[in-house]
């Protein structure tokens, strides 16, 4: 297995996306393009991108703008340089066909994680035809608030500047997560396995707050995902998965977890189908039988 990082330079604003890919030894099967979450970074996907490589794929990550190395200094954590959250789905289209261009002529699987799995959503609208598959791991229930966060985030930014980082709105987007296991400490909510739990409180690359202009795209991703206009699908035969722990404090409940799968099928994709992981947290790839999502996620692909 060889690993390498790469670079894609956004066509939005010119900003340059850090990456890491891990590639098999042997002939490579597939593609599997990882987005990561929010307040999060590429390398913590290391681990499943090595397990990939391992079984004969071509694992890629990369950091979404204002997210790990993809800023150009340390107070751009957080900052988006876009107010409509295009610029972060348009990103990720064009890492696919960077991937595609590569590593030619090889299905493609998009997994997408928390505020990626938003991300990949918005991507289906116009995108769908540049992947094979979809995973959508941990993605968060509908809010019918979305609308209203993204007005207070747009009342903060102009009273107080679009690099403002607010408190409040931090605990509208994860306030609930770090509040049902506070005694644990914070990142808890994200999985049972202390020790990544600490290392994500450690690692300052993980350990910050968005700005305004962050959670006024997070909210707008939240809005778009679950707007029922605008699907080209070009793709209606896609398969799409969807993986989340019960526990998920993002999950809202089984019933709001099931509307998410059903709302695709609704728009007009035919193959679409989900998998809760009884007890796992929000990370359920960094959980303690992560093991398990790890298998289930090689049998998708392969499938």
């Amino acid at each position: 297995m060889t690993e390498k990082n790469f670079v894609v330079v956004s066509e939005f604003d010119g900003l340059q996306l850090q990456g890491s890919v891990c590639l098999p030894d042997g002939e490579a099967k597939g593609i599997v393009q990882l987005v990561h979450g929010m307040c999060e970074h590429r390398k913590r996907y290391l681990p499943l991108m090595r397990f990939l490589a391992k079984n004969g794929y071509v694992a890629a990550c990369y950091d979404q703008r204002g997210h790990g190395d993809s800023v150009e200094k340390e107070e751009d954590l957080g900052w988006f340089r876009d107010f409509h959250a295009k610029a972060v789905v348009e990103d990720c289209a064009l890492v696919t066909r960077y991937l595609k261009t590569e590593y030619p002529n090889l299905p493609v699987t998009l997994f997408g994680h928390s505020m990626g799995s938003m991300v990949v959503r918005c991507y289906l609208r116009d995108h769908d035809d540049l992947i094979d598959k979809l995973i959508v791991c941990g993605s968060p229930a509908s809010n019918p608030l979305a609308g209203t966060a993204v007005l207070l985030a747009k009342t903060i930014r102009l009273f107080r500047g679009q690099r403002h980082r607010s408190k409040m709105l931090s605990f509208l987007a994860t306030g609930k997560g770090n509040k049902q296991f506070i005694k644990a400490g914070k990142g808890s909510w994200l999985t049972h396995d202390e020790e990544i739990a600490k290392a994500f409180r450690a690692d300052p690359k993980c350990n910050f707050t968005f700005t305004v202009n962050g959670f006024e795209n997070l909210f707008n991703l939240m809005k778009y995902t679950y707007k029922k206009r605008g699907y080209r699908v070009q793709n209606p035969d896609l398969p799409i998965h969807f993986i989340s722990g019960s526990d998920d404090a993002v999950l809202g409940s089984d019933i709001q977890w099931f509307k998410g799968i059903e709302a695709l099928r609704k728009v007009g994709y035919q193959n679409v189908s989900g998998k809760l992981y009884e007890g796992m947290r929000h990370e359920i790839h960094n959980d303690l039988c992560k093991d398990e999502v790890y298998a289930d996620v090689l049998q998708f692909i392969q499938a």
